[in-house]
């Protein structure tokens, strides 16, 4: 859970304040919107992914957890850190987007784990009892 809310906190401090210039995103051209939005949904992929693959077979409820450190920032964020200057909608929606994208990160970390353990059974010839638990792809 710390380990994906740390990649995120990373990746989120590197991409706006070091790529986007810690610039107002509120209100700027619909370039720096779209670099925006892309920092915070490589961040939440990259993080939940991260998450995820800490706790293989777990790989989506560990992404999961990585959102209670990111309601509290959020909370945080919206309600007592009152530097930002666009409207409260507009950073509840950026919010949403990065623990949307947390687990969605999560997911593909849940699928690719799922399908290495499946390839690996097939390159072992396992029984077929042992390769029926594994999930597999639809």
């Amino acid at each position: 859970m710390f380990v994906g809310y740390g990649v995120i906190v990373l990746l989120t401090s590197l991409g706006f304040n070091g790529v986007l210039g810690g610039r107002p995103l509120y209100g700027g051209s619909p370039l720096i919107l779209g670099a925006g939005m892309l920092v915070a949904a490589i961040a939440g992929l990259v993080g939940g992914y991260t998450a995820g693959l800490i706790g293989p077979g777990r790989g989506l409820f560990n992404a999961s957890l990585v959102l209670v450190p990111l309601i509290g920032d959020t909370i945080f964020v919206l309600f007592f850190f009152k530097r930002s200057t666009a409207p409260f909608w507009f950073d509840a929606l950026a919010a949403a987007t990065l623990m949307v994208c947390t687990v969605g990160g999560g997911f593909f970390s849940t699928r690719s784990c799922a399908e290495r353990t499946l390839q690996y059974a097939i390159k072992l010839r396992q029984p077929a009892s042992l390769l029926q638990s594994a999930p597999r792809k639809t």
